[in-house]
C-alpha cells in the first residue's frame, strides 16, 4: 500500500488594497514562495501555502497595479498556521480618484520610503506599557477606532518626551482583545502615558530610484509630513503637503 502524503496548511495569505481597505479579489496578482509549492487560491481571496520546508519563508507578491511586495514570515514553531494581511500599495497604473493626494520622487534604489505625519488626526494610544524585553515583546495592545483595520499596517510609535521614535507593521491580531502581533519586536520601553503611534503611508523605490505613493484619506489641509528612505543609508526630510497634487520629494 502507497504511504499517504499528509497535506499541512503553514501559512495564509490575505491581500488588503491600502487605498480601499478591501481584499483583493483579482486574478492580476501572483503570490509565491521561491522553492516551494504554489499556494492554494481560495474564492475569498485567500493564498493558502502547504508542506512548507522553512519556518521563516518570504512571501514574495507582484502586480502590474501594485507596487512589488516581499514579506518575511516568523511561522509558529509546531502551531497552528498563519494568517498574515498583507497591505499593497497602488502603484502608478492604479487608477486614482481625482485630487488624490501624492508623493512621488527619487531615493537611492530599493530603499524603504515611509512617511507620517504628527498633525492632523488624533494618533492612536497604548492600552498598557511596552515592554521591549518582557515577556510579551511581540505583541502591544492598541487603542484605536472601532472601524479602523491595523493587520498589515506600518506604524510609527513616538516616546511621551518626542526624543525617538520607530517604524513597525502589524503582522496579525494577538491572543487578547485589542493586542496585535508585531513583525519584530520594538528596540525601546514606551509608557501608555503619552506615547503616540501613527499611521504611516510606506512604499519602496525600484530598480532606478524613483518612487511613487498615494496618501490616503487626508482630511482637512496637509501638514508636515517627515519623509525617510531607509536603504543603504537613510535619508530624511520634512515636507509640507499640498492636497490634491502630486508632490516632488528628493530623498537622495
Amino acid at each position: 500500500m502507497a504511504d499517504r502524503v499528509s497535506t499541512k496548511v503553514s501559512l495564509v495569505v490575505q491581500l488588503i488594497d491600502d487605498f480601499n481597505n478591501r481584499v483583493i479579489m483579482g486574478s492580476g496578482v501572483r503570490v509565491w514562495i521561491e522553492g516551494e509549492k504554489p499556494p492554494i487560491r481560495k474564492p475569498e481571496g485567500y493564498y493558502v501555502f502547504t508542506n512548507l520546508s522553512n519556518g521563516q519563508p518570504q512571501v514574495l507578491i507582484e502586480s502590474g497595479t501594485y507596487e512589488k511586495q516581499a514579506v518575511a514570515v516568523d511561522l509558529k514553531a509546531g502551531g497552528p498556521y498563519s494568517l498574515i494581511k498583507v497591505r499593497m500599495v497602488p502603484g502608478r497604473a492604479y487608477v486614482l480618484p481625482p485630487q488624490t493626494t501624492c508623493v512621488e520622487g527619487l531615493a537611492r534604489p530599493g530603499s524603504r520610503i515611509r512617511l507620517f505625519s504628527r498633525e492632523g488626526a488624533k494618533p492612536l494610544k497604548l492600552l498598557h506599557d511596552y515592554a521591549c524585553g518582557g515577556e510579551s515583546k511581540g505583541e502591544m495592545g492598541i487603542y484605536h477606532p472601532e472601524d479602523m483595520e491595523l493587520e498589515g499596517k506600518c506604524l510609527a510609535i513616538e516616546n511621551r518626551d518626542r526624543t525617538f521614535w520607530e517604524f513597525f507593521r502589524i503582522q496579525g491580531k494577538g491572543r487578547e482583545g485589542g493586542n496585535y502581533q508585531l513583525s519584530e519586536a520594538l528596540t525601546h520601553d514606551y509608557k501608555k502615558i503619552g506615547t503616540a503611534i501613527y499611521l504611516v503611508y510606506a512604499t519602496n523605490a525600484d530598480e532606478t530610484g524613483r518612487f511613487f505613493l498615494p496618501v490616503f484619506h487626508l482630511g482637512g489641509e496637509c501638514g508636515e509630513f517627515y519623509c525617510e528612505a531607509s536603504g543603504t543609508e537613510t535619508v530624511s526630510a520634512a515636507v509640507r503637503l499640498i492636497k490634491g497634487t502630486v508632490n516632488k520629494v528628493g530623498l537622495v
